[in-house]
């Protein structure tokens, strides 16, 4: 049995982009500093958010909302997605600044995205959105509008992300920082890589990957990173390919992010197929699939179940194959029905806010 290898299955990660601005508040400064090191791991954020959690009787309001938002971002990363949501609603509601209530929706739009609440997670992105005029911070502008574009390329609404994408290019070149273009460059590069144009892919993340290096967007180097072997092992090149995310991988199992972790292996395992290499393809295969189902993410585990019913096909075990290729078939019928379904929410979402 041969699966069909398809771009539209290639590693999608929402994200979202923190920041750092300086204010005079007693605390404000120390957990700005720490929202712009959210992406450092796992074990760092829960460590410093509980540390400041101590002192949390001793902040002012702007304080207290942002510190509620870096605690509903440490749930996130550890896939708490309930507990982020109940952080998100509340702060989307009360926050006392237009930047934080912004940025509470357009996270709370990711979490109910992939939790499966996809009326809510429109309603939610469009919230943001709407609000980007009465937004001052540039880097909340930039994660907005690029949390916006990986919902829209989850939910296969390529004109919406491609629409959104444009809008993120503008904003990154009007401020020229090298972290906006990254992500800008980046996000442009991954729709061209879904809707089929992988030479123009290949040269948007290439030049993606040059303003990540001169920037401090560790994370978007690596996705980047992983994009680019995925077409080198795509284009004949499993070897190199692999090469290349086996450095990503033991990067991103340091941060701990599981979707991130779960995709990398996906790929690693696919270029073990293609280089005939059916033990290490199983071995990473059934690590993506650990960990997508640890993550919850239903797109992963689809992905990494298709992998594996091919490898126990390729080696003759006829049960395995058959387990794993029906859990693929259930998860891709599951997983097409819910494309649907963001695609009819996207419409009741539409409709609701005219």
């Amino acid at each position: 049995m041969k699966l069909r290898w398809n771009f539209k299955a290639s590693v999608t990660i929402i994200l979202v982009i923190m920041v750092n601005q300086a204010y005079a508040n007693n605390y404000y400064e120390e957990l700005l500093e720490l929202e712009k090191s959210m992406l450092n791991g796992n074990a760092f954020v829960k460590k410093k958010v509980d540390e400041l959690g101590q002192k949390e009787k001793e902040f002012n309001k702007k304080e207290s909302d942002l510190y509620q938002l870096l605690v509903a971002q440490k749930h996130y990363m550890h896939s708490e997605l309930k507990e982020a949501r109940n952080v998100l609603t509340s702060l989307s509601k009360e926050a006392q600044s237009s930047d934080i209530k912004a940025k509470a929706n357009i996270t709370l739009a990711g979490v109910e995205h992939i939790i499966g609440n996809n009326v809510e997670a429109f309603v939610a992105l469009d919230k943001a959105i709407n609000a980007l005029p009465a937004v001052s911070r540039a880097r909340y502008r930039i994660g907005i509008l690029q949390t916006s574009v990986g919902i829209y390329k989850e939910a296969e609404l390529f004109e919406y992300a491609l629409e959104v994408g444009r809008r993120l290019q503008i904003e990154a070149q009007k401020h020229d920082d090298e972290t906006f273009l990254c992500v800008a460059n980046y996000e442009l590069g991954t729709i061209e890589l879904m809707v089929g144009e992988t030479k123009m892919s290949k040269q948007r993340l290439l030049l993606a990957k040059s303003h990540c290096e001169n920037s401090d967007s560790k994370l978007f180097s690596l996705l980047t990173e992983s994009f680019l072997a995925e077409i080198e092992g795509v284009e004949g090149e499993p070897e190199k390919s692999n090469a290349r995310l086996m450095k990503v991988l033991e990067k991103v199992e340091a941060i701990g992010w599981k979707i991130l972790i779960a995709g990398t292996n996906k790929v690693i395992a696919e270029n073990y197929i293609r280089m005939d290499d059916f033990a290490n393809a199983e071995k990473f295969a059934l690590e993506a699939y650990k960990t997508a189902v640890e993550a919850q993410d239903k797109r992963r585990q689809e992905q990494a179940a298709g992998i594996l019913a091919q490898i126990y096909s390729e080696s003759d075990k006829k049960e395995e194959a058959l387990k794993y290729y029906n859990e693929f078939r259930e998860l891709n019928t599951e997983n097409k029905v819910r494309v649907r379904q963001r695609k009819l929410a996207f419409d009741i979402a539409r409709r609701g806010q005219l």
